[in-house]
């Protein structure tokens, strides 16, 4: 039931994406302690289909060498919910996509190399025809935040 109320009260609050601290604070007594990312599909995904998400720590490693890596499933209101417990406060970008086919890779095309798979970063950063900067994309992690990534189709 907690988490049921939790991903509604989400799912209402979610723009592309959100990381605060505790406003209002009875939101964060719905879920366990420490931050999460939570990463909502803005279409008919697959209950059960991974969500693989990439953290970066610094504008040098960004897009190439992890901070550190998370997955997730898909529920059945289109919404995972991963803890980033383990994670120092501090600013991130992280960048999400939905493992469609469960291969554990993000399929790009062969001739101009874009995803194939719905992905998202944090910021609600859409990029158009280029990679995004780690200064786009970057949010603020503390003890109690909530990253919200929305993977749109």
């Amino acid at each position: 039931m907690r988490r049921l109320l939790f991903t509604s009260l989400l799912i209402a609050l979610a723009g592309s994406a959100w990381a605060e601290p505790a406003e209002p604070a009875n939101l964060f007594a719905l879920k366990a302690d420490g931050p999460v990312a939570a990463v909502r599909a803005n279409f008919d995904a697959e209950p059960g289909q991974a969500v693989r998400i990439t953290i970066y720590d610094s504008a040098e490693q960004f897009l190439e060498k992890p901070y550190a890596k998370r997955n997730g499933r898909i529920d059945e209101s289109g919404l995972a919910i991963v803890p980033l417990d383990d994670i120092e406060p501090g600013e991130y970008s992280l960048a999400a996509y939905l493992d469609e086919n469960g291969d554990g890779k993000l399929n790009r095309g062969k001739i101009l190399g874009f995803p194939k798979e719905p992905v998202a970063f944090s910021n609600g950063v859409k990029p158009k025809l280029g990679k995004p900067s780690f200064d786009e994309t970057k949010v603020a992690v503390g003890t109690d935040s909530i990253v919200v990534i929305t993977l749109d189709d």
